[in-house]
């Protein structure tokens, strides 16, 4: 089809088959037949002989259209389908991918021997997750999702569990921000964080948690770091809690005050900064079954919950658990390649048995709720692979929490926007762009959903 659409727009096109006429099938023996009565010079490669020929053509032209396997291949690429991708990756030309590079398969993004690694792939009605789990995902290149007619209904199908966030289904979920409103209008969100040497985590989370929207922010470390927060924030208040005796350590003790203060708090956020330690965990023992707003578990309390993690189901509200790789791991009891490997299952497995929402970050972050469904972030960039990037996160879910999203919606949306926020902040350049800086775009981020 899209050899005899080119032609017809005067490009000069050649078209390669791996296969004898008499084995295509349905639309694209439909389509062969077409271009066989225009007249159009077809070239097959059945043999190793015709692969000069094939070099030569690529070699002198500027652009490669890659169609030579589908959604439904499986395994490694065989016969001479592996040496014609080769030779495609060894050219100058660009090249465009037609529904998935092929050799990437559909469903695991997983690279059998060789694949092709596209400049742009154009997907058709929905998209594949192999498009966005890797290696796969680093052979798609820019990737656009085209509509080709297919009936909503049968997009629209309730049995698909799997979703792609989009700037529209966050716009369509963002909190009000009425005329007539005041800080209270927008809840409280108290963030426990922080600990010697760790007080920028609490410090960036406070700051995301502003700038996602709370009206007001509280963020409470050991007393005796107090001094040492409240010199980082500005807007935020900074409360200091009962330590350990050794001092620096938020103590267990503190939990009476911290349920006492969430009275006049509308959201939770623990863990950034936070020492994965047993008195972490003592904490977590007495503050989860007991908190009264939802709550966002990150960092050092995930860590610390690695030894209890059906603590979570003990939770008065959904929660949300913002793990990296690393800490899945350390959660699962497995290593950091079997979590990449099983990104969206895994997942999915822990948000059903924790009862918890589940945002496994990295690059096309997994959020996985109890109930089955998991939507993927589109957004990936290296910009975000730096240190603060996860409690800018957690600040941000905080905040949606804050202003009664609940905790599904409040991870979709704040995955969404703190992604697009580094994606911004990226238009500087990749390297060396700091969580602090990728926290000036997020108002940019949440007008540019709204915007859109």
């Amino acid at each position: 089809v899209a050899a005899r659409y080119l032609a017809r727009a005067g490009v000069k096109v050649e078209l390669f088959l791996l296969a004898r006429d008499e084995r295509y099938s349905g639309d694209a023996a439909v389509n062969l037949k077409i271009l066989r009565h225009m007249g159009f010079p077809l070239r097959h490669i059945l043999e190793e002989g015709d692969l000069e020929g094939f070099r030569t053509a690529i070699a002198r032209t500027g652009l490669v259209i890659d169609a030579l396997l589908g959604t439904g291949t499986r395994g490694e690429p065989r016969g001479l389908y592996a040496p014609v991708i080769e030779e495609i990756n060894q050219a100058q030309a660009p090249v465009f991918a037609v529904d998935i590079p092929s050799g990437v398969d559909a469903n695991s993004g997983a690279v059998h021997g060789v694949s092709i690694k596209a400049q742009r792939t154009v997907t058709f009605a929905l998209p594949k997750r192999g498009l966005y789990l890797f290696p796969g995902a680093a052979c798609v290149g820019e990737l656009k999702i085209v509509d080709i007619g297919i009936p909503r209904q049968l997009t629209a199908d309730s049995s698909i569990t799997e979703n792609l966030i989009t700037a529209q289904m966050v716009r369509d979920n963002l909190p009000a921000r009425p005329l007539n409103s005041h800080k209270g209008s927008f809840g409280r969100a108290l963030i426990i964080a922080g600990s010697p040497g760790m007080s920028g985590a609490a410090a960036l989370a406070a700051r995301a948690a502003l700038q996602g929207g709370a009206g007001l922010v509280y963020a409470a470390t050991a007393a005796s770091l107090r001094p040492v927060l409240e010199a980082k924030l500005v807007e935020a208040i900074a409360l200091g809690l009962p330590e350990t005796e050794g001092g620096g350590l938020i103590s267990s003790r503190a939990v009476p005050q911290i349920l006492d203060f969430l009275q006049n708090c509308s959201a939770l956020a623990v863990g950034p900064g936070l020492p994965p330690g047993k008195e972490t965990l003592a904490l977590l023992q007495e503050l989860l079954p007991s908190c009264p707003v939802p709550v966002v578990v990150d960092a050092g309390a995930l860590a610390a919950l690695a030894a209890q993690t059906l603590l979570l189901r003990q939770a008065c509200f959904t929660p949300v658990v913002t793990p990296h790789p690393g800490e899945m791991a350390a959660l699962c009891q497995s290593t950091s390649k079997a979590v990449q490997q099983n990104r969206i299952a895994l997942a999915a497995e822990k948000a059903e048995e924790w009862k918890a929402v589940v945002v496994l970050k990295g690059a096309y972050t997994v959020i996985a709720l109890p109930t089955g469904e998991i939507y993927i972030n589109p957004i990936a960039t290296p910009a975000l692979a730096t240190a603060g990037t996860g409690d800018l996160l957690t600040g941000l879910i905080a905040a949606q929490l804050s202003q009664g999203l609940e905790p599904s919606l409040a991870a979709i949306c704040s995955t969404y926007i703190h992604g697009l926020a580094g994606l911004l902040a990226a238009e500087k350049g990749e390297r060396g762009i700091t969580a602090a800086q990728i926290a000036d775009y997020i108002p940019r981020a949440f007008s540019k959903v709204e915007s859109s």
